[in-house]
């Protein structure tokens, strides 16, 4: 009966194990984009600009991507990560025209340059799609 319950609970660990979202890192979201032919070149630092601040003590990457800067927040966990979104959005200020992502432990936002459409969403949503059926198949 020992045995049996050992058995169970091994079970379950390796059940919960496999279900949960595998971690990302900031080279594997780089070489997505450039495996679609999107090219990240270096952004300017500026201090001032609320996505550079970063979000509970997770400081972005960031990018120059078509028009616009895309900003990669990576944390520990997706829980940190969906906690790091609500609580970007509770900050007291005007946001710029901007689209949030978000795969696994990764929080993305891409700010449009002055003239730029959404095209670039679906590029962008097609990357993210693909590295999540590359981890565990969600998005």
């Amino acid at each position: 009966m020992r045995i049996h319950i050992i058995i169970l609970l091994f079970l379950m660990v390796i059940v919960g194990c496999s279900n949960s979202n595998q971690s990302l890192t900031l080279e594997q979201i780089v070489g997505a984009f450039q495996n679609e032919g999107l090219q990240l070149t270096e952004a300017d630092e500026n201090r001032e600009n609320i996505f550079q601040q970063g979000i509970n003590e997770v400081i972005p990457k960031f990018y120059r991507l078509s028009d616009g800067i895309i900003y990669f927040y990576i944390f520990k966990t997706e829980k940190e990560r969906e906690k790091g979104r609500e609580d970007f959005y509770h900050r007291p200020i005007e946001f710029v025209k901007h689209k949030a992502f978000e795969i696994n432990n990764m929080l993305i936002f891409y700010v449009y340059g002055k003239n730029q459409s959404d095209e670039i969403d679906g590029e962008i949503e097609d990357v993210i799609g693909k590295l999540g059926n590359h981890s565990d198949g969600r998005k």
